[in-house]
């Protein structure tokens, strides 16, 4: 779907893997041919969409059903116009059980994974070279307890569920360090179910790490203060 604003060009939205309930305002693609899909496609087969088209993507709770994590990074990359935002939620692949109870699942992520596709953490500016895509992480958040899709009836912990929740969040989502320190470290004990984030596109080269241009700024730890 598209809005346009100001008399400027329509602004497009797409959701990944919609399935049957999509992302209010956005554009749906799937491969199942079901009412709440707009187009349909194969997602491990590219997106149906020209370069530099899309000014928001919506991809919950579909990369790890994916066959190749890197192309359809590349492809969300392609398709975004610079500054585009993509929301993210996955698995978080600090929990074993939420990683491989479904058959369909490939991969469990994390926000250490995501960080490889932005310069201003270490591993993103050591191995730049691993991807075309370049991305900031605006947001990253750490969840105790899946949130999966907006419009799929929320979660109902028990109080216990709810308290620990709390004190975990307060935890390992205060910076960047400790979410690193969370996920490497603690978490896996307690059980991340989910990570959740918002990146934005970086198209016009500003991504490039100190060690490729004299004038970018020097990456920071992947564990900053």
């Amino acid at each position: 779907m598209s809005d346009a604003h100001n008399g400027t060009r329509p602004r497009y939205k797409i959701d990944l893997g919609c399935g049957a309930r999509k992302v209010k305002g956005a554009l749906g693609v799937d491969n199942a041919a079901i009412e709440s899909v707009d187009v349909v496609a194969d997602l491990n087969g590219g997106l149906p969409f020209k370069d530099g088209s899309i000014d928001t993507v919506y991809v919950y709770h579909i990369l790890e059903h994916l066959d190749d994590f890197l192309t359809t990074m590349n492809e969300i990359w392609r398709v975004c116009r610079h500054g585009a935002l993509v929301y993210v939620k996955v698995p978080h692949a600090a929990s074993s059980f939420v990683t491989w109870k479904d058959p369909t699942h490939r991969r469990g992520l994390s926000i250490a994974t995501f960080a490889y596709f932005d310069s201003t953490y270490f591993d993103g500016a050591a191995f730049y070279y691993y991807s075309k895509a370049r991305f900031r992480i605006e947001k990253a958040r750490l969840n105790f307890t899946l949130s999966g899709r907006p419009e799929y009836a929320p979660v109902n912990p028990s109080v216990f569920r709810r308290t620990s929740n709390a004190l975990f969040h307060a935890l390992a989502n205060r910076s960047r360090r400790w979410q690193y320190f969370c996920e490497r470290f603690w978490g896996p004990v307690v059980g991340i179910e989910e990570a959740e984030l918002v990146m934005r596109a970086i198209k016009d080269g500003s991504d490039k790490p100190a060690w490729l241009t004299e004038s970018a700024p020097a990456a920071t730890s992947e564990t900053p203060a």
